[in-house]
């Protein structure tokens, strides 16, 4: 599996995203973590080919280009969906150790 050297997040709500990539930029300095609207998923995997996206509604072209992701809280329900190296597995009550725990396992 190849490293991952670029994660992209474009989950929803603003804040929590730019919360989100602001601890994954200190916690990960030799990545680059990037931000998107939700609107620009598609446009910003095609451009950027990450190893990770981290979003709230996961695209047939995320599941499909991704190796990594996380549908994080879809629809404001309890839940979010993980795949990682093709294993999907759902979690309840999502903290930020998972989500770096993501780039650790991958």
């Amino acid at each position: 599996m190849e490293a991952i050297r670029h994660i992209l997040v474009a989950n929803e709500l603003v804040s929590y995203r730019e919360s989100i990539a602001a601890v994954l930029r200190t916690s990960l300095p030799n990545l680059e973590v990037f931000e998107a609207d939700s609107a620009d998923l598609n446009r910003e995997v095609l451009r950027l080919w990450p190893g990770l996206v981290i979003c709230s509604r996961v695209t047939p072209l995320v599941e499909e280009k991704v190796p990594n992701w996380i549908e994080l809280y879809p629809e404001c329900g309890p839940s979010s969906t993980f795949c990682v190296g093709g294993e999907r597995y759902t979690k309840e009550q999502v903290d930020l150790s998972d989500l770096l725990s993501v780039v650790a396992c991958a």
